[in-house]
């Protein structure tokens, strides 16, 4: 690998990952690029795994007849070798990712292009962008719907818009700065179900938040927003503003059966190639190798449906005529009188089951409670019901990490526990947020799970840290049982506000901590 390069003033640092099938399309896009850039120095880097000197050779002899220097860049590590994308994308699309490893460190910004690409205007105003504290800057092919439906997929929601990674200017010394070698590659296995379309869902997954949306008509204008964009953005302003233009996709201009008409900006191909043919189904098979779940998903998945399963077998049997009495505190208690000597068990089971899911309101079944046994006795079956529903949850989570804690709550509600990474009071803040009415106790406890968080201090301090909520709802349901309505519903009224109050300092502090 050769380095010995200095970044000069006003020079363009041009990046391209191809392997010998692209040698071609890279030629007419090198070509295209020194019509347009006469008299602006340039370096182009070629990251490589399988060029031979033939093919840099005539890539080197194109690029001196226009003053481009050519640095070739050989990537002998296989960083990549079992990412089971490359069943559709060749390995080499991945080596952008890297850039800022194997790039001369006196480089602080490039501009990746795939070769697929034209380029009609000069590059160098957008080359010297003020890119702010982002990462790259990139542009959007997609609809709006389908933006929103990737940035779900990949937990992507920061980003404005999903991303393009076909031609991108790269914030090297700030990528520099906050990724390595490790972290690309950690993030890639922690993905790679995830990755449909390769390392560009990989890019917004890295970059996400970090990204500066350009404009797709002038910096990486394809057929697809052509077609959405062509009222107002005709072929004429193709031809006079569009730096620009992006053949992505099957269909080609090098290739019989294009589909589009931005092909008659590309340079005339004498002998074009068969069209592509099967390459969907292809596809479709790559990504169904990619999503694949492995043995530990399977048997998540497996308990998912059984636990969906015993779920509606329990509505079906008791469950509608219990959603009916619970709000209830009477009815409430002459249904538990029907389990005779096991209906304290009964009623922690149920209480085990509303912890482990957050979407069963707690409320009715502590106010039910108090009236059945006290505020006392109703308190106390409530916590050992938390109690062994938080048991449960732990387990889980440890046991099945990140993907189980999403099949129940939103994938940014996990940035939560950054809050507790770095603090030395994660314990001191675990009681607090039980501590408060209107935090969301079950919830927060899946994030838990993922923690470094001991179990039995946990367990003893949400155990005490529960008592005063707990408390004031078993109080509420125990004077309603002696017909002390008043007293029952002032308590209800000050459980509502403390809940509202509690909700909202809840909201501002983790809201305050996530944004510093």
């Amino acid at each position: 690998m050769n380095n010995n390069y200095t970044e000069q003033l006003n020079n363009i640092n041009l990046l391209v990952t191809i392997d010998k099938k692209y040698v071609e399309p890279l030629c007419v896009m090198l070509a295209s690029y020194g019509e347009t850039h006469k008299g602006i120095s340039t370096n182009l880097f070629i990251a490589h795994s399988s060029l031979g000197e033939a093919e840099l050779g005539r890539i080197k002899a194109l690029a001196d007849g226009y003053g481009i220097a050519v640095h070739s860049i050989v990537i002998t590590e296989h960083w990549f070798e079992n990412t089971p994308v490359l069943a559709r994308l060749p390995e080499e699309s991945f080596y952008r990712l890297m850039a800022f490893h194997y790039l001369p460190k006196d480089i602080e910004r490039c501009l990746y292009i795939d070769p697929d690409t034209v380029i009609r205007q000069p590059l160098d105003k957008f080359f010297a962008m003020d890119m702010g504290d982002n990462y790259i800057a990139a542009s959007s092919h997609t609809h709006p719907i389908i933006n929103w439906g990737n940035n779900i997929r990949l937990g992507t929601q920061e980003n404005k818009m999903y991303f393009n990674s076909g031609v991108m200017l790269m914030n090297l010394e700030f990528i520099r700065r906050d990724f390595t070698l490790e972290k690309i590659l950690k993030t890639l296995e922690e993905n790679i179900q995830r990755l449909w379309l390769g390392d560009q869902d990989m890019t917004n997954i890295l970059f996400c938040g970090k990204i500066k949306a350009i404009d797709e008509k002038l910096y990486n204008l394809d057929e697809r927003a052509f077609k959405r964009s062509k009222k107002e953005f005709t072929l004429r302003d193709v031809e006079s503003k569009t730096a620009i233009i992006h053949y992505n996709g099957r269909h080609k201009p090098w290739l019989k059966g294009y589909k589009g008409v931005l092909d008659r900006f590309y340079p005339e191909v004498k002998e074009k190639g068969p069209a592509p043919v099967g390459k969907w189904k292809s596809q479709l098979k790559a990504i169904h190798g990619i999503v694949r779940p492995n043995n530990r998903q399977k048997i998540l998945i497996l308990g998912i449906l059984a636990a969906i399963a015993a779920t509606v077998l329990c509505w079906f049997f008791f469950g509608r005529e219990l959603v009916k009495i619970i709000g209830e505190p009477e009815q409430f208690r002459a249904w538990l009188d029907r389990f005779g000597p096991y209906d304290e068990l009964v009623f922690i089971l149920i209480r085990s089951v509303q912890t482990m899911i957050k979407i069963i309101p707690a409320e009715p079944l502590e106010i039910g409670s108090g009236y059945a046994w006290g505020a006392g006795l109703g308190m106390l079956y409530c916590l050992i019901g938390n109690f062994i529903g938080t048991l449960v949850i732990l387990a889980l989570t440890r046991r099945f990490g990140r993907a189980f804690v999403e099949c129940f709550l939103p994938a940014n509600n996990l940035q939560l526990i950054s809050l507790f990474k770095n603090s030395d009071k994660t314990y001191a803040l675990l009681f607090f947020f039980y501590l408060i009415p209107g935090s969301p106790k079950d919830g927060l406890t899946y994030l838990v799970g993922m923690m470094n968080v001991k179990v039995v201090p946990f367990l003893v301090l949400t155990f005490i840290a529960r008592i005063p909520s707990v408390l004031s709802s078993t109080l509420c349901g125990s004077t309603l049982a002696e017909k002390q309505y008043l007293i029952s519903g002032l308590i209800f009224l000050a459980t509502l506000v403390l809940a509202l109050i509690g909700g909202l300092v809840y909201k501002k502090y983790t809201d305050k901590k996530m944004h510093k």
